[in-house]
């Protein structure tokens, strides 16, 4: 597994492998087959413009705690530089981490309790915390300004206390076309799409990718 440089004595860190090149054909692994039958080459070709972004594709992931200060991180297949453009079409790019406070076998990341994301329109870069704990937008947003865009490696580094009794995470990219669902909303019933995904792998792998928490 690929572990983030840095990491200091005393802290403990959950991390995740990705395959390279699966852009949206995140549902397929090859130990437990794809959600629909046969080889995901057959429905998408991978010539689109989001296939093509290798920013888009998760390489590896990890989450570190140390004390009370948790640190998220990726690494994309392809670096982020001044010349990098959004995907033709796309509005906005989002990396997800999605944080829960039990294993919840029906829902996915966008019924998390906890949703971090950095976000890129194509010329700035952000960061926010998404507290869905109150079941009902609007959601309470909190801005973070503790993030790194650095290359092929995403991190944003937060208090734990921010997202409390949290056991398990894990992670996503997501593009948005036309005008993005707003973070305190539940998203929009289309209008996104998410390339990729955490592999399925490990203790946790039911029916989301979950990784423990350290």
């Amino acid at each position: 597994m690929l572990v983030p440089s840095g990491v200091s004595a005393g802290s403990n860190t959950v991390s995740f492998t990705d395959r390279q090149g699966d852009l949206g054909k995140p549902w397929y692994s090859a130990a437990q087959g794809s959600h629909t039958a046969g080889d995901p080459l057959s429905w998408w070709s991978g010539n689109s413009p989001i296939s093509n972004a290798g920013y888009l594709d998760l390489r590896s992931g990890w989450v570190t705690v140390k004390g009370n200060t948790v640190t998220m991180g990726l690494t994309v297949d392809s670096p982020l530089t001044k010349d990098s453009k959004l995907p033709q079409g796309i509005t906005e790019v989002r990396w997800a981490w999605y944080f829960y406070l039990s294993i919840d076998v029906t829902y996915g990341g966008y019924y998390a309790p906890y949703s971090v994301y950095i976000l890129w329109d194509g010329a700035d870069f952000s960061a926010a915390l998404v507290d869905h704990t109150s079941g009902s937008p609007p959601f309470v947003v909190t801005q973070l300004d503790n993030f790194i865009v650095d290359g092929s490696v995403l991190s944003v580094t937060m208090s734990l206390a921010s997202i409390p009794g949290v056991v398990a995470w894990y992670s996503q990219s997501l593009v948005m076309y036309g005008s993005p669902w707003s973070l305190d909303q539940m998203p929009s019933a289309g209008g996104w799409n998410g390339p990729d995904i955490t592999d399925f792998q490990g203790p946790l792998a039911v029916y989301w990718p979950w990784q423990a928490m350290p």
